[in-house]
């Protein structure tokens, strides 16, 4: 079993968060911050910078014309989305490479579900916590790598019972004493992250009522995985979302959206996720 002990004592040798990402955090959070300094900052990490690029060329962000130049990059971007889309590159760059998970795969479901997270947040007029829903999206399985680099001999058996058919947290529950969700919110902690993200990570396969992050990630995760399958045990779920929980929780008692164009963007996204992952990995 795995120890808190352990644990903590392993997560030491994880990679950080870039101090890229560390500098664009504290520049984004000051009221002051001028795209001069976001440049300067960019200036020091080539390869993010070149990302950053084509992320704004991308389907994801592209407007009419394309852009050659990191500066209307970045004005087009926006600080808000500049900062998730290092932090996106960032994470991905330091943990691209796993011993038995598809990375590559955990990633790309990953992006999406922060990407159907934030279009929910569109389609409810909340597009003031996009980002946020956009990166607790994103983190929500980084304790499925963490377990997997700090405790590899342990996470084999975890990955053969998921593919055998286990669900992932049941394996990890039986056969580690912890899960990833509780790995991943010690891993928020240690890079200092906000709570609520944490917490979103925490609790994403079992939100309680009221908590509408940690609800809107836990649907957003069902529906990606019903697409992009984790192992045989995701291949069999079937959502009903009328039926959710977490869906009421996140719609409220309002009359809900269009399933069938939902079910479309939803699609969609995943489509971009893959391209999102793709352009990170070229990082």
């Amino acid at each position: 079993m795995i120890t808190e002990e352990r644990l903590r004592q392993r997560a030491r040798t994880l990679p950080s968060l870039p101090a890229t990402v560390v500098a664009l955090g504290e520049a984004v959070a000051d009221e002051r911050c001028t795209v001069d300094r976001i440049l300067r900052i960019l200036a020091t990490d080539p390869p993010l910078s070149a990302t950053m690029l084509r992320m704004a060329n991308s389907v994801l962000y592209g407007g009419d014309q394309p852009v050659t130049e990191l500066r209307p990059a970045v004005m087009r971007l926006g600080f808000e989305t500049i900062l998730n889309l290092g932090r996106t590159a960032g994470v991905i760059r330091s943990y691209r490479e796993a011993r038995h998970l598809d990375a590559v795969r955990l990633w790309q479901h990953s992006v999406a579900v922060g990407l159907v997270a934030k279009g929910t947040c569109r389609i409810l007029r909340r597009p003031h916590q996009g980002e946020e829903a956009f990166m607790a999206g994103l983190l929500h399985d980084i304790g499925k790598i963490a377990l997997d680099l700090c405790f590899p001999e342990e996470y084999g058996p975890v990955v053969e019972a998921i593919q055998a058919g286990q669900h992932t947290v049941d394996a990890e529950a039986a056969l580690l004493g912890t899960t990833h969700a509780e790995v991943g919110h010690m891993l928020a902690r240690q890079w200092e992250l906000p709570e609520v993200l944490g917490e979103a990570i925490l609790r994403h396969h079992a939100p309680g009522p009221g908590q509408f992050l940690n609800n809107l990630i836990h649907l957003c995760d069902l529906l990606v995985r019903t697409r992009i399958p984790g192992g045989p045990a995701d291949e069999r779920l079937v959502v009903v979302l009328e039926e959710m929980p977490a869906f009421r929780e996140v719609f409220g008692s309002a009359e809900g959206p269009d399933l069938e164009r939902l079910t479309f963007e939803i699609d969609d996204e995943l489509d971009h996720a893959v391209a999102f992952v793709t352009l990170a990995y070229q990082g």
